[in-house]
């Protein structure tokens, strides 16, 4: 089956998929990597959801934890210093991309700030689309996203910009049994609100140095 990467960008931390591939060996297959919101008492509380040290015994299953607030500047910075980097290490041959929403601006959960367009560094388009450009087989998964409307507009969304044709964000929803719903705007975008990101530059620059050793630790396995 050759190298495969999962990549999960749901809100909550991927206990349930990292721990099934939670594996002693030195060079496995399948490498996790969750992007996710941590905090005493966040669903779900496992001790593999906080940023894997350096040291870890298990440098195939990763956890990136962003603080509250979390934007399409905060998400651009661990893509491009923290995600590519392991990507690059791996050198994956499939790679699986769990598309949770929960983290977009205006969803219940009221914890990230994301937005969708592929413009837009960091934003969760910006995101597929990247992936998508690795040229390398992609499954997209759905997952979290709990604003019924606004999960439906990034699915459609995304999945435009996978098939590499982005629609416009001005794209009016069509008429239909759920149009209500989609008021005020009636349209395809979703806006990153306000809210302060609490990720500071010196909290970034800790996960980035971590994962800077992590992907050298995972070349050297992926060598031998």
């Amino acid at each position: 089956m050759g190298r495969q990467m999962y990549i999960d960008l749901d809100l909550h931390f991927s206990d349930g998929v990292s721990e099934a591939f939670m594996t002693a060996s030195k060079s496995p297959s399948v490498l996790t990597l969750s992007i996710h919101h941590a905090a005493p008492g966040f669903y779900p509380t496992s001790p593999h959801a906080a940023l894997t040290p350096v040291d870890t015994p298990n440098p195939f299953n990763l956890a990136i934890p962003l603080l509250e607030g979390a934007s399409n500047d905060s998400l651009h910075y661990v893509w491009k210093n923290c995600v590519v980097p392991v990507k690059d290490a791996f050198s994956p041959d499939f790679v699986v991309l769990q598309c949770g929403v929960d983290g977009l601006a205006g969803d219940p959960c009221a914890v990230w700030n994301l937005g969708l367009d592929v413009s837009s560094a960091g934003s969760l388009g910006n995101v597929v689309g990247d992936v998508i450009n690795w040229g390398v087989p992609t499954l997209l998964l759905g997952g979290g996203g709990y604003d019924s409307p606004n999960a439906a507009r990034a699915w459609a969304y995304l999945t435009s910009v996978a098939c590499g044709s982005p629609l416009a964000l001005d794209t009016s929803i069509p008429e239909h049994s759920a149009f209500p719903q989609y008021a005020p705007s009636f349209m395809l975008e979703v806006l990153p609100g306000n809210r302060l990101d609490l990720n500071t530059p010196e909290y970034l620059t800790t996960i980035e140095n971590n994962f800077n050793e992590l992907a050298a630790r995972i070349k050297a396995l992926c060598n031998t």
